[in-house]
């Protein structure tokens, strides 16, 4: 690969559904660790997840074009996670592993995280009931 080349591309990790959204399992919900909450920070809990791979590809950096690949791929899941209000929202990627009986999260998996509220996305008035109901379906929360 020519020098001008490389300058030119990087390395991206892109996503690829493999499924739909899907509720979190209850397992994960419990077992999940819990992120701790600093003083501008809100809890945010994990309600749905889609699974899929995480593709590297060589990406072109000036047009975001893809180059060359998949050079390699990883088993990966995409959770959402909700504040118990339902208003505010934000995705997450986490490792996972593939097996026999599905999709199983990295050991590290959360199933709370914290971020600021600015951080996180305003979820449309029509779904926060039903994320609220997912919510309280999973967590005992205040």
């Amino acid at each position: 690969m020519s020098s001008t080349r490389q300058s030119e591309t990087t390395l991206e990790w892109r996503w690829n559904d493999r499924t739909e959204n899907r509720p979190l399992p209850q397992s994960w919900a419990t077992n999940g660790s819990r992120e701790p909450v600093g003083d501008d920070e809100q809890p945010l809990y994990a309600i749905q997840f889609r699974a899929g791979l995480l593709l590297e590809w060589e990406v072109n950096q000036r047009t975001e074009s893809l180059v060359a690949g998949p050079r390699r791929e990883r088993p990966a899941l995409r959770v959402l996670y909700v504040t118990r209000d339902g208003q505010q929202a934000i995705v997450r990627e986490w490792d996972a592993e593939r097996t026999a009986s599905g999709w199983r999260p990295d050991p590290e998996f959360a199933s709370s995280i914290a971020r600021a509220p600015a951080d996180c996305d305003d979820v449309a008035a029509d779904t926060q009931e039903s994320y609220r109901t997912m919510l309280e379906a999973r967590y005992d929360v205040p």
